[in-house]
């Protein structure tokens, strides 16, 4: 029985010394736990209408009032005038459905036809505005006309749906780009960061300490190198997104995947260097291999990468916009879905810069030979 118990503290002791374990067995669960548990996915999520309201009297008022009633909307209302603008959003899915009220919605001895224009890729969103908007109808008309509930009448409300073609890939045209992002992100932090701990510990640095090359040299010679595998990788991604799921990249011409090869170039300079300051900080894999984990998966589940960010609580948002895995998915979906050119994409740009510079200069001066 002593034995066995030797044993077991034994093993304990090798167990809470494998700081990997650690991590994959607790704090992973319970990143991911706390990530899905604030975003509330059992939570309603209204869709975003347009609204038009070409009556704009009591019944109109009260009707819009019901949908969109404070903290706890039916429907998210976009309350605009023009019809083409609102159009033109439900094609890009900017909203998700439009409503349209007639003029002399309501009055007596006239039944009104409100218009309800779908986006015809999104039929979930389509039966929920479809049955709200029917419901509150409903229950508007037996309020205006003063009918007791125990009678059923014929309403003097109807819908007339229509639908449009909206543009791009819904889900899949949003998913590939955000994959090859983070394809980015992974190959950039951890291909570097476990290469440069076993140069470490295998005495190539040191070898190469006695060289005329110092750190900057060695960190843009690491990078080069990675950046032509980056490359690689997006093509391989996007091309596979094309034939295998059907996503359009752009406009598939040369400037739109030279567009494509200078964000991907700016994404993967800058994970090279923050993979090169995680391992020129940590002096084994086993405490490389957790603060790589979590710089990467809190970026992976908060940078709009499988959902967008306008999921989550505001305060959240505000902060996981500044993220940069959010800075170069955003970049590669303007470009692969919106066909956006890589001169319009200041901000993205400018993120991945200020990220890359402060990066570049931790990795620096954290550097060590060995």
């Amino acid at each position: 029985m002593r034995l066995y118990f030797v044993l077991t503290i034994a093993s304990l002791k090798m167990y809470f010394r494998n700081r990997q374990a650690i991590f994959w067995a607790l704090f992973f669960p319970m990143l991911i736990m706390l990530i899905f548990g604030l975003l509330n996915f059992d939570q309603f999520s209204p869709p975003d209408v347009g609204f038009i309201d070409n009556a704009k009297n009591e019944a109109s008022t009260r009707f819009r009032d019901v949908i969109d009633d404070g903290d706890d909307p039916l429907l998210d209302l976009k309350i605009e005038d023009d019809e083409e603008f609102l159009r033109d959003e439900l094609r890009s899915g900017d909203v998700d459905a439009i409503l349209i009220i007639p003029e002399g919605f309501g009055e007596p001895d006239n039944v009104s036809t409100v218009r309800a224009i779908f986006d015809s890729r999104k039929p979930q969103e389509q039966g929920i505005t479809e049955t709200v908007t029917r419901d509150v109808l409903d229950s508007l008309f037996l309020d205006i006309a003063n009918v007791p509930d125990e009678f059923r009448v014929e309403s003097r409300f109807e819908i007339a749906p229509a639908f449009i073609e909206g543009e791009g890939e819904g889900f899949r045209g949003f998913l590939v780009p955000g994959i090859a992002a983070m394809a980015i992100m992974q190959a950039g932090i951890f291909g570097v960061v476990f290469s440069l701990i076993r140069f470490k510990t295998g005495g190539v640095l040191r070898r190469l300490q006695a060289t005329p090359i110092g750190p900057s040299h060695f960190l843009v010679g690491q990078m080069t190198t990675r950046l032509i595998v980056t490359l690689l990788q997006t093509y391989v991604l996007l091309v596979v997104g094309m034939l295998a799921l059907r996503v359009t990249i752009g406009d598939s011409s040369i400037i739109n995947w030279i567009d494509i090869s200078i964000m991907a170039l700016f994404g993967g300079a800058l994970f090279t260097v923050l993979g090169l300051a995680i391992s020129g900080w940590a002096k084994t894999e086993d405490v490389a291999a957790p603060v790589a984990n979590i710089v990467t998966l809190p970026m992976m589940f908060l940078s709009g990468i499988f959902f967008p960010i306008e999921v989550f609580p505001d305060w959240l948002g505000n902060i996981s916009q500044f993220f940069p895995l959010t800075y170069l998915a955003d970049g590669f979906r303007e470009i692969t879905v919106d066909g956006a050119s890589i001169v319009t994409l200041g901000p993205e740009l400018l993120g991945l810069g200020i990220w890359t510079a402060i990066a570049f200069a931790v990795a620096t001066r954290v550097f060590r030979w060995e």
